[in-house]
Parts: C-alpha cells; sequence; structure tokens
C-alpha cells in the first residue's frame, strides 16, 4: 500500500504555539512593529483584501490554474503513457533533453521569456504551470525506470504480452506510486513558482496581491496574503493525499 507519513501530533501543537505567541506578543505586549502585524490588525484587512486587493478573482486565478494544470498534466502523461515509458522515441528523447537545460537554467527564467513574448496573456500562466507539472513528471518516470523490477516485465514477456501492452499496463502500475508521490513536491514547487511568475508579469493572481502589498508597504494584507496561501497550500495537499491513497494504494517494492 500507498502509505503517507502521517503529520505529527507534535507539529500542530507547535504551530498552535506560535499562533498563541503571536497573539500575545504582538497583540498585547509589543508596540506597532515592521516584523508581524497585530492579529487584530491582520482580521480588519481582510476586508482590504476583498476590496482593494481584489482577493475573490485573484484567489480563484492562481488555484484554477494550478489544480487545472496539474490535473491536466497527470492526464496528458496517462494517456501518452505507452510512449513516455521508454527511452527509445523522440518524445522522451526531446523532454530528456530539456533535463539538461533545467540544470543550468532555473525554471523562473522560462517564465520570464514567456512573460517577454506574451505580456498581455492571461493563458500564459496556465501553460508555464502545465508545462512545469508535466515535464517533471516525465522526468520522474525516466528516473524511476531504471529502477524497475525486471521480474515483473520478464515474467509478461513469457507470455506472450506485447511491449505496448507492457508499457500501458504493467510498467504504468508499477511506476503510479512513486509518480503520486512525486506530485506532492510538484504541487509545492507550481504554487512557489507560479506565484513568482504572478509577482513579475502582474494581472491576476496571488503574486500580484503580494507585489501590490509590498510596494504600498502594507505588512496587514502581506501577512493575510501568507496565511491565506498557507492554508490553501495545506488543504490542497490533504486533498491530493486523500485522493492518491484512494486510487493508488499499492506499491511495487
Amino acid at each position: 500500500m500507498v502509505i503517507m507519513k502521517p503529520e505529527s501530533k507534535n507539529v500542530h501543537y507547535y504551530v498552535t504555539a506560535y499562533f498563541v505567541l503571536w497573539i500575545l506578543l504582538f497583540e498585547f505586549l509589543l508596540p506597532v512593529n515592521s516584523v508581524l502585524p497585530k492579529p487584530s490588525i491582520v482580521l480588519e484587512s481582510f476586508s482590504d483584501l476583498w476590496i482593494n486587493y481584489k482577493l475573490p478573482i485573484n484567489f480563484i486565478s492562481t488555484v484554477a490554474v494550478i489544480y487545472i494544470s496539474l490535473s491536466m498534466a497527470y492526464l496528458f502523461v496517462y494517456l501518452l503513457r505507452s510512449f513516455l515509458i521508454g527511452k527509445n522515441n523522440f518524445i522522451t528523447g526531446f523532454i530528456l533533453s530539456l533535463e539538461w537545460f533545467s540544470k543550468y537554467v532555473p525554471g523562473i527564467a522560462i517564465g520570464l521569456l514567456l512573460i517577454f513574448w506574451f505580456p498581455d496573456s492571461e493563458f500564459i500562466e496556465f501553460i508555464f504551470a502545465f508545462l512545469t507539472a508535466f515535464l517533471s513528471m516525465v522526468l520522474k518516470i525516466q528516473l524511476k525506470l531504471n529502477e524497475v523490477r525486471l521480474d515483473y516485465i520478464d515474467a509478461a514477456r513469457s507470455l506472450g504480452m506485447e511491449e505496448r501492452v507492457i508499457k500501458r499496463d504493467i510498467l504504468w502500475k508499477m511506476l503510479q506510486p512513486e509518480l503520486s508521490k512525486h506530485l506532492f513536491v510538484i504541487h509545492l514547487y507550481i504554487w512557489a513558482m507560479l506565484i513568482a511568475f504572478e509577482f513579475m508579469k502582474g494581472g491576476l493572481g496571488i503574486g500580484v496581491i503580494f507585489k501590490k502589498a509590498i510596494e504600498f508597504q502594507d505588512l496587514s494584507a502581506l501577512f493575510s496574503t501568507f496565511l491565506i496561501t498557507g492554508l490553501t497550500v495545506y488543504l490542497g495537499t490533504a486533498l491530493l493525499k486523500a485522493v492518491t491513497n484512494k486510487f493508488i494504494y499499492w506499491s511495487i517494492d
């Protein structure tokens, strides 16, 4: 079974302690400062986020791009699995060639090029997130192909199964547990990359709220957006964990 390691209860205690300490120190003991805002001011800032920073449309834009692109990338990997699970074809050869560039060129640099080429396109954010997720999944598959157990493959071949069927059904099932674990890495990575992308490009998105909050020196809005983003990532991770545990419940050792 694919068993995701549960979070330690001690972690939740520490997180609760951080919030209690923040309330005690910055609400009652410390004066107004430029480090952390008072909790009461943070609560009041949510109305400003809603009206002045257009939180609903920016929040929905980022969340939609991330989870639609992640789902679409996994779907494309699934549909193309017969071609992607292999090393001697044009598709995987082309994608693996991009790995060389990824070692020396940060992904966000590609984002800068996309912003330069398509400065007024909101759809380009989806393209950026989709390609980031899709290429990462393919590279993970290629890496794990070197670690699969050959006895399963040899047994399938001895029964006369076609190579295409072996790739599509057997190898894919063997790779799915590791790919599902990699989804959590991609999930957090796309959040970071897309916020940076939106920060630089402008338009819509949570990254735009961060940019405006910094420009206006609005600490409460900055901190509130940070809390909203953290909570959303946490909920997204929990949902992703529930889905993967339900549908990918085996492991191949």
